[in-house]
């Protein structure tokens, strides 16, 4: 019995040593037993080195082993039965219950069992515990100890009243991962095996106490027993001597002298150290400065060393994207122009998490074979999903969300069209909850006329069906856990789930995405052994559906797919501690920045590091503190970078993926101290385009961003990298499609009259506002009324739908008065209030699917909606009351025809909101009105350029409509408006009275547009005027209409605006029929086109393209617009002097006080007498 330490730094030679000893002394002794025990990732490598240099090229005697697998092998030796091991996901689903059920006596820890990964923190507390030999009742005690402050008492508590709990569980039942080596250390002296044997401890950095416990019983049972320990081993050094935390090897001190204190306690012999010392060391024998490296490498004092600029590369890079396509670049050198094999190469990445799927796509993509050394992680698996969306449907009752994360897993149907077309009918329909989801569908929606709800229905049964199964066979408040079980996995045997996960898993393989493959193949077998697991555990007791799927959750959690590697020669990548490398000859370490390498050992754990310090002090230990572990990382990475025999390139990126600034690790400067020649190298001009075709692509794409470069003399290699390229036929249409788009510039087009004509027919039918949006944008207008596209209907109320909820509620409260005999003028306001209120709930109770009673928020807008229709009917009252005018008529649908070239035609229907009258004599005076709940104002200048015609053309179509009416009668306009629905707040002043604060509401709310500059009709609608009116844009001064502060308008010039008006559509229409779709939005002042449009995804519109800009409109004041206006349609009737002579040019209006029914606008002049013997009536002015 003995114990032989070997000694050496990381590539003097020590497994190999050992290995090779191991092999002669099997040979010697054919019926002798030998153990190689490793870590457990690392076995596999070991069984491969050591039959690598078996001379018979095998293993025989040699028995290569993790310490969980040795124990598994004594107990099979012994005959003993094999304990029932609960694995991490055992452990999640039984704390996860297990803590429910001991809520009440948690007092720290009962509000967080549901956020994520908190089971997983007590189940990581609970193997730390069991690794340190803890047990309930040191925890308990732990609670009395000194300087234990509440917090951490009540977290000891709750701690202690879990692991009370799951050793009860477990008794005579389970056993943990960690217990097994308890189990093997009673039964080790009963084994043969073990008595006599040689055992190898090779790859450890330390052990645990219970390993300690079981290597003191080897100790005392093996004929001797060798570890390998990695520390740079100097003349005179003692590998016994104290050490700090501080020593990088104080890892390995401890572990040595830990060893020979349990070969002492257990009668062991201590053999002489075998020391590796001579330099080089084996590994870097042709490499002088990575021999430096691991003899000063976070050792200090350290001599420098000059030169190594090709052993050792430090390179920084944009992104990590970029510095990975470098590293695949210099991959591609390495293996075809410097004669490496790809598995002579290997990549350490400090956030192999951040790094892993873009390091997959770029390798993938240059087709360089890889193996990704993690567990690739399964919870976004269609097949979890499908599961975790099954359970929430019926634990939320058929909500949207769940249905459809439910359909679109891929295993549920291959039918996606189908889905798409019922998820639009859900959405827009408000199909909410088990009821409305199994009851056929009979209604439609707006826009949705052409869904073919038969078809619907039919695919809506066929859903629906498995779900009606696995709903009765959950009914219940409680059911066992077995039965939800089986009713889950009955739901994925009727959808074909394994098959499915096979074709996808062959598909991925087809297109060589192994490790995809392999997670689709190994998926389905994994969750249907959880579910037994499940079912073993727990499947009797009774839970919750909400229980169940947070249980089912934590097992989810600890799911993951081992990768092995599909093929010998593949680079390998993985991180620091888990990855274990052999014979590498190029180690690429990327991601060395700041706060990653070294990385960020804060704790997130239940204790903290001071917490832990605290029961260190008070005898418990656990595992090392971030403080701790922090020093520890440095011996790893001292182990991972002397990994290479030839060359160590470092990089790190400037920038993060989501675009965060970067700094690199302080590795990088510690690196530039030992080796001074060293410099930062730019991915850029380390990037050779012409290893492969992917570089030769990437480079040529830079290039044809900077023409003058690609055309430089000297850039010989660029032109004719394009050259070769283009001449391949597999790549020459990439190549021109790349110049294309590199050179790509936007051009105004059309689609043709005749495409045109199949889209819209000859008569071009819609609305004026269909129109106001070709003026906004030719392409939009294309997009929306061409190809129909339009955004999904959404079951929830938007602004479009409070706009709608008003307009009804004013329409019906306006048909309500006249049907109930009242009149405007005299209604009191307790009948005005019930009949608004039976207003909007009769239009809330049949708008869109009774969607108004569908949520709390919604009945809340409700009574919103209420309050506002009754604000602004009591304004529209007092509007009326204050003129002369009558409302005729509500809602009015109306249409105008404008011809075009071809016999085509523009169809333009509307709807006027409100069309008020007042008959005079021979003429009769219109005025309409459009409620707007928006902030929309009458603006001059976009009517100008076509974006606010609806008025115009409305007042055009009211004017005929009258003078039909009443023949005989001249239809006169009296003035255009738009009403904004608001419930203004003022500022209350000091001393303001409630009529003060009702006439400061009103003056907010009234109607702005433009008014005939009469004033027989500014009497007619505002008769108490004297200054400013309140119900009309109009300010009057001394008798006189103020016109910066008035809209007015001649009679005449609402002619010119309605010829001017069809002049425009008729212009628009033509270009329409011509096929103009140019993207072409308009832009006036900060309002653009493109604020609300919804095809921004579509159209392609960046200011950075050449050829995409603006619409700029120029700035114009009013005069010069209706100078503009009244030249195009009145140049025959009026002479300059005329156009001058317009009232509402400059000139103010004057009222005649002395006359009640006729009165006169005088003292127009505008740089010019009038005309003598010519009198103005004042009833028409230009």
């Amino acid at each position: 019995m003995g114990l032989c330490i070997i000694a050496g730094g990381s590539g003097a030679g020590k497994t190999e040593y050992i290995y090779r000893k191991i092999i002669e002394l099997s040979a010697k002794e054919p019926e002798g037993r030998f153990f190689v025990v490793t870590p457990e990732q690392a076995t596999m490598q070991a069984q491969k080195e050591i039959v690598r240099l078996h001379p018979n090229h095998g293993t025989l005697n040699i028995d290569i082993v993790s310490f969980e697998r040795l124990a598994y092998r004594i107990f099979s030796e012994l005959s003993l039965p094999q304990p029932e091991v609960l694995d991490d996901t055992g452990k999640n689903m039984v704390l996860r219950r297990l803590a429910g059920e001991k809520m009440d006596e948690l007092t720290m820890f009962s509000s967080h069992l549901n956020r994520p990964g908190f089971i997983s923190e007590i189940k990581s507390m609970l193997s730390e515990l069991y690794q340190y030999g803890a047990t309930p009742e040191d925890l308990k005690a732990q609670t009395a100890g000194e300087h234990v402050g509440q917090i951490l008492a009540a977290k000891l508590s709750d701690m202690e009243v879990i692991f009370e709990a799951f050793r009860e569980f477990t008794k005579e039942k389970y056993i943990t991962l960690e217990e097994l080596l308890d189990v093997l250390c009673q039964v080790a002296d009963q084994s043969a095996l073990l008595k006599d044997s040689t055992m190898v401890l090779d790859g450890y950095t330390g052990f645990t106490p219970v390993q300690y416990r079981l290597i003191g019983i080897l100790l005392k049972l093996c004929r001797n027993v060798f570890v390998t320990v990695s520390a740079t081993m100097e003349p005179g050094m003692d590998l016994t001597a104290e050490s700090d935390e501080t020593d990088l090897f104080d890892m390995s001190r401890k572990m040595t002298g830990k060893l020979k204190q349990l070969a002492e306690e257990n009668g062991a012999k201590i053999y002489q150290d075998l020391v590796f010392s001579k330099r080089p060391l084996v590994r870097f024998r042709n490499s002088p400065a990575l021999d430096h490296l691991e003899r000063t490498f976070f050792r200090y004092p350290y001599t420098r060393y000059y030169g190594g600029e090709r052993e050792i590369m430090l390179v920084q890079a944009k992104d990590p994207a970029d510095e990975i396509d470098f590293i695949t670049n210099r991959i591609e050198e390495l293996v075809k122009k410097d004669g490496y094999r790809y598995r002579d190469i290997a990549l350490v990445c400090g956030d192999l998490p951040g790094y892993g799927r873009e390091i997959t796509r770029s390798f993938e993509e240059n087709r360089i074979p890889l193996f990704l050394d993690e567990n690739r992680d399964v919870s976004g698996n269609p097949l979890i999903r499908l599961i975790q969306s099954a359970l929430d449907i019926l634990q939320k009752g058929f909500d949207y969300e769940s249905m459809f994360r439910y359909l679109r897993t891929g295993l549920v149907t291959e039918e996606t069209e189908a889905v798409d077309r019922l998820e639009i009918y859900v959405r827009a329909m408000g199909i909410r909850g088990f009821a409305k989801w199994d009851a056929a569908w009979e209604k439609t929606f707006e826009g949705g006329e052409n869904l073919n709800l038969v078809e619907m229905n039919a695919f809506r049964e066929k859903i629906m069906e498995p779900l009606r199964v696995l709903r009765e066979r959950c009914a219940g408040r409680g059911v066992p856990v077995a039965v939800v079980t089986d009713a889950l996995k009955e739901l994925l045997e009727t959808l074909g789930a394994e098959e499915k996960l096979e074709q996808f898993s062959e598909r991925f393989a087809d297109s060589g995405m192994d490790r995809e493959a392999r997670e689709y193949e190994e998926i389905y077998g994994l969750v249907i052994e959880l579910f037994e697991k499940f079912k073993s555990l727990l499947g009797d007791e009774y839970v919750s559906r909400r229980e169940y799927a947070e249980i089912l959750s934590a097992g989810f959690s600890e799911l993951s797919v081992g990768m092995i590697p599909a093929g010998a020669d593949r680079v390998v990548c993985g991180d620091l501690k888990r990855t274990r490398l052999d014979k590498i000859k190029v180690l690429f370490f990327l991601g060395v920045s700041q706060g990653v390498v070294p990385a960020d050992h804060s704790k997130g754990g239940l204790f903290t590091d001071n917490e832990r310090e605290i029961l260190k002090k008070n005898s418990m230990e656990l595992a090392p503190t971030a403080r701790e572990e922090g020093f520890m990382e440095r011996f790893y990475l001292y182990l991972m970078m002397t990994k290479p025999s030839d060359q160590l390139i470092l990089s790190y990126p400037t920038v993060t993926a989501e675009g965060k600034q970067t700094r690199p690790s302080g590795i990088i400067g510690e690196m530039k101290k030992r080796f001074p020649d060293l410099f930062i190298r730019e991915t850029e001009a380390e990037k050779r385009p012409d290893v492969s075709v992917t570089a030769a692509g990437r480079a040529i794409l830079s290039w044809l961003q900077e023409p003058d470069r690609l055309m430089d003399p000297e850039n010989e290699k660029a032109r004719e990298l394009y050259s070769f390229l283009s001449s391949d036929e597999a790549k020459a249409k990439e190549m021109e499609d790349l110049a294309k788009a590199v050179a790509y510039s936007y051009k105004k087009g059309g689609i043709g009259r005749a495409a045109a004509r199949e889209l819209y027919g000859t008569l071009l039918r819609g609305s004026v506002t269909r129109m106001e949006g070709y003026a906004g944008c030719a392409y939009s207008h294309f997009l929306n009324h061409g190809l129909g596209l339009r955004a999904g209907r959404e079951y929830e109320l938007d602004l479009s739908d409070m706009g709608n909820l008003f307009h009804q509620s004013l329409d019906t409260f306006f048909r309500n008065v006249r049907d109930h005999g009242k009149d405007f003028r005299t209604i009191t306001d307790a009948e005005r209030r019930a009949l608004v209120k039976r207003a909007v709930e009769e239009v809330s109770a049949k708008y869109r699917n009774t969607i108004m009673k569908s949520s709390a928020r919604n009945a809340y807008l409700e009574k919103k909606v209420e309050r506002i229709t009754d604000r602004t009917v009591r304004a529209l009252i007092y509007q009326i009351r204050k003129g002369d005018f009558e409302p005729e008529a509500f809602e009015v649908d109306v249409s105008t025809r404008i011809p075009l070239k071809d016999g085509e035609a523009v169809n333009l229907r509307g709807r006027i909101d409100r069309m008020d009258v007042f008959e005079d004599e021979d003429k009769i005076y219109v005025k309409i009105m459009d409620y707007k709940s928006g902030s929309t104002s009458f603006d001059l200048a976009l009517l100008y350029h076509g974006l606010q015609l609806q008025l115009v053309v409305y007042m055009d179509a009211a004017l005929k409509l009258q003078e039909s009416r009443h023949p005989g009668k001249q239809a006169v306009p009296a003035g255009i408006f738009y009403y904004h629905i608001d419930d203004p707040v003022i500022d209350r002043e000091d001393g303001m009275t409630d009529e003060e604060i009702e006439a400061g509401i009103l003056r907010k709310l009234r109607m702005n547009g433009l008014v005939n500059s009469s004033l027989d009709v500014i009497r007619h609608m505002d008769r108490e005027i004297e200054k400013e009116s309140d119900v009309i844009p109009v300010a009057l001064k001394d008798g006189y209409v103020q016109e910066l502060k008035s809209s007015v308008a001649g009679g005449k010039r609402f002619a010119h605006l309605t010829d001017y008006v069809n002049q425009k559509l008729r212009e628009m229409g033509e270009e329409i029929l011509d096929g103009n779709v140019a993207v072409d939005p308009y832009k006036q002042g900060n309002r653009t086109a493109c604020d609300y449009c919804p095809y921004h995804s579509v159209c392609g519109f960046d200011l950075k393209t050449d050829g995409y800009g603006f619409r700029r409109f120029k700035p114009m004041k009013a005069q010069e617009i209706w100078k503009e206006i009244d030249q195009e349609e009145d140049g025959e009737e009026m002479d300059s002097g005329a156009v001058e002579d317009a009232a509402d040019k400059v000139e103010p209006v004057q009222l005649d006080p002395g006359k009640t029914k006729k009165k006169t606008l005088e003292g127009i002049e505008s740089g010019k007498k009038k005309s003598p013997g010519k009198e103005n009536d004042g009833k028409e002015i230009l």
